[in-house]
């Protein structure tokens, strides 16, 4: 990947600046011109049947569903939410909602009562498309929190709970309820650019999850720029549902870019190998736990996967020990780490061929600015100085939906956005991530990164996934334990992850002892879920 350009303008590192095209259409308008400028083109293949779907077909459905929306009255500043997992017509809510310029917000299909209750207080969604299987959370959450949803719409034909309820509906009712011609539809007009169009959540790994709002200008800039951005690959796969960013995303550069989507519902490393091979896959995205699990397998040594040109991943650190075991079963694959946040609305730092250290981010992204900043006094630092990662893009959030507290509590003054991340930047630019301000551990003084610790645990040939977590000493202030899960057929005991610890660094060993688990608990985003693994850590202690 080619080196990306910058600038270190006091201590400031500045990204390239980059026009982004500009588009006197509408976000609906944008997305109708890609569809009937291809509409024979296939964007989407479903492993599981075989079906193609192609722009035509995803233009019928989605102006079908964006019909009904208008029908029911859905207006500018209606939020529709979206609850599923990956499936076949998950895009046509998705687009539907930006056709009638509404607010699109996906939601995780597996929500607690307790998040569900919380979430619907807060995004009071008019409409729901939900896959059956959360359908009676989401009800029960609108009914306990005096939330009027207006129709619940279930993507399953065969499953649809409260049949005969006038408030649930099937998909396949909604798509073909309607005699009216496509050709008849008509945009909404749109709102101030200003205005919001999308709402994802923020991750959530120590508490409930915020309302991540984009105006109406930051999702026609992503959508521009994905319709202009040049490249060689033509079928991508990913795993992320639409509640992550990545998940929303790719479904965006397939739609704006002539991409296709080979939807594959559950990653399993074999599995998702052999559909690499079988679909010839170009691009891929895996979470890092779908990383490790990959390198683990060891089904790379059996693989070859010859189609894959790009492979990346993001959203927590990645282990240098999975990183050079993807380099070496794959030397001719871009292998590319992305740097970013929900809130930051994309990409903001990225890893590159002129990278150095194998366990950097990489190189700013353009459009981003970026600082390091002193915990106490806020003073932007040098090179090699560790602090508070500080950052302003083109497309990142407005703020927080209906929160402006928390808006207040992430973004000062100058308009910079504190991530909670603990980082630098080397003299050459490349910023490396330490871990996040919130989990930095005391230990008699010394302060301990747990994404050390769990990188060197996850080392060992018996560990699959490990997480570190302080417990409360009255001497020590903190020490540290560890949840892990073990590789499948693999025997560790809990004495000599003990012991292997202490050979990283006496401060680092796990004084608190380790406790085995058979799978790691993980937030709806994908990432650990800490602050449950804090709270089992404290009990086991007392």
């Amino acid at each position: 990947m080619a080196q990306t350009k910058f600038t270190i303008e006091d201590n400031v590192i500045k990204g390239e600046e980059k026009s982004i095209p500009v588009s006197s259409l509408c976000i609906g308008d944008i997305i109708l011109k890609v569809f009937n400028d291809k509409p024979n083109h296939v964007s989407q293949i479903e492993v599981e049947t075989g079906k193609q779907t192609t722009y035509g077909e995803m233009k019928e459905t989605s102006v079908r569903c964006a019909m009904w929306l208008q029908k029911l009255g859905i207006k500018n500043d209606d939020v529709v939410a979206v609850c599923t997992p990956n499936q076949p017509m998950d895009y046509v809510p998705v687009i539907a909602t930006l056709l009638v310029g509404a607010i699109y917000n996906p939601w995780h299909h597996e929500f607690t009562l307790k998040t569900a209750r919380h979430l619907m207080n807060l995004i009071q969604p008019k409409v729901i498309f939900s896959c059956a299987s959360a359908v009676n959370v989401l009800r029960d959450a609108a009914r306990l929190e005096g939330v009027k949803v207006e129709r619940i719409v279930v993507f399953e034909a065969q499953q649809c709970p409260g049949d005969g309820k006038p408030q649930i509906l099937r998909l396949s009712d909604v798509l073909g309820g309607n005699d009216r011609p496509t050709e008849s539809f008509r945009i909404n007009e749109s709102k101030s650019e200003d205005e919001v169009a999308m709402v994802m959540f923020s991750s959530g790994t120590t508490g409930l999850p915020k309302g991540v709002s984009y105006s109406i200008k930051a999702v026609k800039n992503l959508l521009n720029g994905l319709a202009v951005m040049p490249s060689s690959f033509t079928n991508l796969l990913w795993y992320s549902p639409l509640y992550w960013i990545s998940g929303t995303f790719s479904l965006f550069q397939t739609t704006m870019c002539s991409k296709r989507r080979i939807l594959h519902s559950t990653f399993e490393p074999e599995d998702t190998c052999r559909v690499i091979d079988e679909y010839k896959v170009e691009w891929l995205f895996l979470a890092p736990s779908m990383l490790a699990h990959l390198c683990k397998s060891r089904v790379l040594e059996s693989h070859e996967l010859d189609s894959l040109k790009f492979f990346l991943t993001g959203g927590s650190k990645v282990g240098k020990g999975f990183i050079e075991q993807i380099n070496r079963y794959l030397p001719n694959v871009v292998f590319t780490q992305a740097y970013g946040m929900t809130e930051s609305g994309g990409v903001l730092a990225v890893t590159t061929n002129h990278c150095t250290r194998i366990d950097s981010v990489g190189f700013i992204n353009a459009n981003t600015r970026m600082k390091i900043v002193d915990l106490e006094s806020g003073r932007a630092l040098g090179p090699k100085e560790s602090g508070e990662i500080c950052f302003k893009a083109t497309n990142a959030m407005v703020g927080y939906y209906r929160n402006p507290k928390a808006t207040r509590e992430m973004m000062d003054d100058e308009g910079w956005y504190h991530t909670g991340d603990i980082g630098y930047y080397m003299d050459n630019g490349e910023i490396v991530i330490v871990d996040r301000l919130k989990e930095v551990m005391k230990y008699r003084g010394h302060q301990i990164a747990p994404s050390e610790i769990e990188e060197y645990l996850m080392s060992h040939n018996a560990v699959l996934e490990a997480a570190v977590v302080p417990i409360p000493h009255d001497f020590d202030i903190e020490i540290p334990m560890a949840f892990v899960q073990r590789v499948p057929g693999f025997k560790v005991s809990e004495e000599e992850l003990v012991d292997f610890s202490a050979q990283l660094d006496d401060k680092k060993k796990l004084r608190g002892g380790v406790k085995f688990l058979n799978e790691l608990p993980h937030t709806a985003s994908g990432k650990i879920n800490r602050k449950l693994l804090r709270d089992l850590a404290v009990a086991s202690s007392a």
